[in-house]
C-alpha cells in the first residue's frame, strides 16, 4: 500500500545524501531524478511514517483520549533520532527495497553497497560488514 507523499527535486538536502524524508515529503536531488532505486527507499520511510503515526495516534486516543492525536504526528521522527534499534529496523528495511529496484544507472544497488551505506556514521548504528550484510539478507533467502 503506498501512503500519499510529495516529492521534491532539490539540491537542497545534507551533504553526502541522494535523498531524504521528513513525514510524507521526500526530498531527492535532481540527479537522482530516475533512479527508481532510491525513491523506493525514501518512499519506504513514509510508508514507516504514516504507520507508526497511525498507530501511536490510536495509541495515543485510547490512552489520553482524542485531544492528544496530533502529538502522533511526531512518534517516527522521535523514535527514528532516538532508539538505534528503530533507526536500524527503519534502515534496513529501506535498503531491503532499495535493493530490489535500479538506480540511475539501470541497475539494483548491490549488498556490498547497501552493507556500506548502513554501516555509514551518518546512521550510527555501530555495525561491522558481516553484521550489516547478516540484517539485508535475513528473511529474503
Amino acid at each position: 500500500m503506498k501512503f500519499p507523499s510529495i516529492t521534491i527535486y532539490t539540491d537542497r538536502i545534507p551533504q553526502g545524501v541522494g535523498g531524504d524524508a521528513h513525514g510524507p515529503v521526500v526530498r531527492v536531488r535532481p540527479m537522482y531524478r530516475n533512479d527508481v532505486g532510491l525513491h523506493q527507499h525514501e518512499w519506504q520511510h513514509v510508508q514507516q511514517w504514516w504507520i507508526v503515526g497511525i498507530l501511536a495516534a490510536l495509541l495515543l486516543a485510547v490512552v489520553f483520549g482524542p485531544a492528544f492525536v496530533l502529538l502522533a504526528i511526531g512518534a517516527n521522527p522521535l523514535l527514528y533520532r532516538f532508539v538505534r534499534h528503530y533507526r536500524l529496523w527503519a534502515e534496513v528495511a529501506a535498503y531491503r527495497v532499495q535493493m530490489q529496484y535500479p538506480n540511475a544507472s539501470g541497475v539494483p544497488l548491490t549488498l556490498e553497497s547497501a552493507a556500506l551505506r548502513l554501516m555509514s556514521p551518518r546512521y550510527d548504528l555501530r555495525l561491522t560488514m558481516g553484521m550489516a550484510k547478516e540484517l539485508l539478507l535475513a528473511g529474503c533467502e
